[in-house]
């Protein structure tokens, strides 16, 4: 694996240093969170708006051919963590946003996913389990 150093001066470096910290520190707050289920559904709809419902369509049926339906998928109906998976490390065709969603994030869109558009599988993904994938990785 390459190695690549970026020298910069002492004040950019503390802002980098300071936003990894911030990252960190909701982390560390998000694992705290234990969420209901209507609070996952809710802001994972909204996730899912602003993410995923360009590609996947509001309806959840996708593009045939081109993106893949959430509506009855096996990821959205198989086991949680391959759909853990997908969302964090992305797939053919599709980005991750493992860097681009929190765990807060990626737990409430995973949530509505599964139950959504007649996928109805009970799960309720917490914050915690996001970043247990993330760390098992």
């Amino acid at each position: 694996m390459p190695v690549v150093v970026h020298a910069v001066d002492q004040a950019e470096f503390d802002a980098w240093l300071e936003g990894k910290r911030e990252k960190a520190r909701a982390v560390a707050e998000a694992v705290k969170q234990t969420l209901t289920f209507q609070q996952l559904y809710e802001q994972g709809e909204a996730v899912y708006n602003k993410n995923c419902a360009s590609c996947h369509q509001a309806d959840g049926k996708g593009v045939a051919g081109v993106f893949p339906a959430i509506a009855g998928s096996k990821i959205a109906t198989g086991p949680v963590a391959e759909h853990i998976n997908r969302v964090v490390n992305g797939g053919v065709g599709m980005p991750p946003f493992g860097e681009q969603l929190t765990p807060v994030e990626i737990a409430a869109v995973v949530t509505f996913q599964r139950n959504a558009y007649g996928n109805n599988m009970g799960d309720q993904i917490q914050p915690i389990d996001v970043v247990n994938f993330k760390q098992g990785q």
